[in-house]
């Protein structure tokens, strides 16, 4: 069902303009740094859990490579598990991973738990966060221009809403999906039509703004009005090119008009 949609402001990117009501980000790669997040995250991860099973290189190799983490460089593969999946996937792919190190399946699902929560699940500090631009100022421009802003992201819940406030934009989301919310994750187009029902808005007036392919895909499958792609994030510059209507280096180059 369309929705009325009244005054919509003008954002202006890449010299292209948008009628927009709404901007939906993702957030890790989008407005935070995901490698000096999720790097961190990801090496701590890798290496509480093969010592919780005695396991050595190998088994940490293995990690690594099937959760989509570079240990050589401290990075995230781009567009692999880490960059993308839910927690709940990620959740599932160390375990598999340890049933195939000879853990029995239980075993293995208790011992990635325990790892998560003295790891990867801890919520972040500001330590671990590293801006991708001027991202409070954006927000406040966007709100003083009447548009809405929403986030849409594969993290919990409960790690989001702590890094808002490290943000200093907590009082200026209109809407939140998160990971372990009982909304179908990225790409599906479910959560970007959730927030237009919501806030009242048409996905035509809707623009979609992430770092990787997924975020362009989920906004393609809403059918918004706009999918901006942020390089350097946890996506390949090509494949964001492939499904974006504009691709920037970072957050700072979106005007409202």
């Amino acid at each position: 069902m369309s929705i009325k949609n009244a005054n919509p402001a003008r954002i202006l990117v890449h010299g292209r303009i948008f009628q927009t009501r709404l901007v939906v980000f993702d957030k890790d790669g989008t407005l935070i740094d995901f490698h000096h997040l999720w790097g961190q995250k990801a090496r701590l991860w890798v290496e509480t859990l093969a010592r919780q099973v005695s396991g050595g290189e190998a088994l940490q190799q293995a990690l690594s490579h099937g959760l989509g983490y570079n240990p050589a460089i401290n990075r995230v593969v781009n567009d692999g598990p880490l960059a993308v999946a839910s927690m709940p996937k990620l959740h599932t792919i160390a375990a598999a991973i340890l049933y195939q190190h000879g853990l029995h399946w239980h075993e293995a699902e208790q011992h990635v738990q325990a790892s998560l929560e003295a790891s990867i699940g801890k919520l972040p500090t500001g330590n671990l966060i590293k801006l991708r631009g001027d991202v409070a100022g954006l927000f406040q421009q966007l709100t003083q221009a009447g548009i809405q802003i929403a986030i849409i992201t594969s993290d919990d819940r409960a790690a989001t809403e702590a890094t808002l406030p490290l943000l200093s934009i907590e009082g200026q989301i209109s809407l939140l999906v998160c990971g372990d919310d009982e909304i179908p994750n990225k790409p599906a187009p479910d959560a970007i039509w959730h927030i237009g029902s919501r806030l009242g808005v048409d996905p035509a007036h809707i623009m979609m703004v992430g770092d990787t392919a997924s975020d362009m895909i989920t906004g393609a499958n809403a059918g918004v009005g706009c999918c901006v792609g942020i390089l350097h994030g946890a996506g390949d510059q090509a494949a964001l090119a492939a499904h974006a209507d504009v691709v920037l280096d970072s957050i700072d180059e979106i005007q409202v008009l």
